[in-house]
């Protein structure tokens, strides 16, 4: 068991490393992770809303500011025009590697924590 108050360090830490990505890159970690969903296949606003656990509506925002800047574009379906694919533009895809590649520390107890979850999602036969 854990005390509630041991969670204020991981919130922290949270907060500064987002702080410190839109200080790098001008993207808030929502914006940067919804470039990074989108780099990985989640091509419709449904599928992405639900694996990022936004709402419709902020996701919605989050696409528009995206979108304006270049970074990725949204495509009616010439069948179903409620049908949207959303693609990641080549200024996209190029932030995503950087952000795959970023040197943007992670604060300890935030890395320490994100060792704990990959090593509890390792399946049989993998490797982290």
């Amino acid at each position: 068991m854990y005390d509630l108050c041991d969670l204020r360090r991981l919130v922290l830490d949270l907060r500064h490393f987002e702080q410190t990505l839109k200080d790098t890159t001008a993207l808030s970690l929502n914006e940067a992770l919804c470039l990074c969903q989108t780099g990985k296949g989640k091509g419709d606003p449904g599928s992405l809303s639900e694996e990022l656990e936004l709402s419709p509506s902020r996701l919605s925002r989050i696409l528009d500011s995206l979108e304006k800047r270049g970074l990725l574009t949204r495509t009616m379906s010439p069948d179903d025009r409620r049908a949207v694919s959303i693609h990641l533009t080549e200024a996209g895809e190029q932030l995503v590697a950087t952000l795959h590649c970023t040197d943007i520390a992670i604060p300890h107890h935030l890395e320490k924590a994100i060792e704990i979850l990959h090593v509890n999602s390792v399946q049989p036969g993998e490797t982290i």
